[in-house]
């Protein structure tokens, strides 16, 4: 297994999609930054401030992290982890 380290904070909770094709999410208390370490295979994307992360009961949850998504991609490459 493969983990990264990043400092993080929950933003939202998507549930999926209602009887009207709606999505259904749930705002996080906004909380202060703190550092987690992840195992990558939970780890559906990154965005500049986001990362989206597989949860269980069928959820994905974004988290805001600290840095940016050209330090995440260095650091995904370093490890030979990303295909440029």
């Amino acid at each position: 297994m493969k983990y990264i380290t990043a400092r993080i904070r929950p933003e939202k909770v998507f549930h999926g999609y209602d009887s009207d094709r709606k999505i259904v999410t749930d705002e996080l208390p906004n909380r202060e930054f703190v550092e987690k370490v992840i195992k990558i295979d939970r780890i559906l994307s990154f965005t500049e401030n986001y990362i989206f992360i597989e949860c269980p009961h069928n959820t994905v949850q974004t988290w805001e992290y600290e840095g940016g998504l050209a330090d995440i991609k260095g650091r995904l490459r370093e490890a030979g982890m990303l295909i440029d």
